[in-house]
């Protein structure tokens, strides 16, 4: 019996021991990713594609957009050939008849989009949904007659080869099927859309991936808002 004693001593202390190290690679485990995914993050927003692109003289005028979360691109609803209301029918926003002169596209997720209109009803557990993909995703669009440019709209030209390649983009990101969901006030409205939101497409993502295709100097990715203003002048 003495001889069981130190045994059963010795494999309950190297048991606890085997626990405090799981115990502690849990807790820093997530802590090392998001230090990670913030030096990452912070490094590729820094790293230009597009270099050679210049900004025209005339051409189609857009705006990078911010609320200092989120971003979007804001387009004319026809130029260069590329007609919205063909996309954005008048009467799909409560307050319109007819198609605005501005559109404002942003993309995200479906339940963070639909359930999180103002920070008051941020949810930690919606968060967390949302930045590991599980749920469908929305176009959201803003209608707009006037766009002022400041510290948060901030104006770029395009050529108009680069304008039909930015609105083929924003253009692919509506599924399939049309859906049409009312959105927070009078002025705008909500798409079904393609692709699932997660930590590494974000909505800024999206906006970059946008202007990446447009051919615009932008980063290389970013999945937080300054990583996109950053380029826009």
């Amino acid at each position: 019996m003495s001889s069981k004693v130190p045994r059963l001593q010795t494999w309950f202390r190297q048991s606890m021991r085997r626990a405090a190290r799981t115990f502690a690679l849990i807790l820093i485990a997530p802590l090392v990713s998001a230090s990670l995914y913030l030096a990452f993050a912070s490094i590729a927003s820094r790293i230009p594609v597009n270099d050679d692109w210049r900004e025209l003289d005339g051409g189609i005028t857009i705006f990078v957009q911010t609320n200092g979360v989120h971003t979007g691109v804001v387009v004319p609803a026809n130029a260069a050939g590329v007609d919205w209301s063909n996309r954005i029918h008048p009467g799909d926003a409560p307050g319109w008849a007819t198609t605005p002169r501005w559109l404002a596209f942003g993309w995200g997720d479906r339940d963070f989009y639909l359930n999180t209109p103002t920070w008051a009803e941020f949810s930690l557990l919606r968060g967390l949904k949302a930045v590991t993909g599980q749920g469908s995703t929305l176009v959201h669009v803003d209608l707009l007659e006037d766009v002022r440019p400041g510290e948060t709209v901030r104006p770029l030209r395009l050529a108009p080869e680069q304008y039909r390649r930015l609105s083929a983009f924003i253009d692919a990101t509506f599924a399939d099927r049309r859906e049409v969901i009312h959105g927070y006030g009078q002025n705008d409205i909500f798409y079904g859309a393609r692709g699932h939101y997660n930590a590494f497409r974000t909505c800024n993502a999206w906006t970059n991936e946008a202007l990446r295709a447009a051919g615009v100097r932008t980063a290389l990715w970013s999945p937080f808002d300054d990583g996109v203003m950053r380029w826009a002048p």
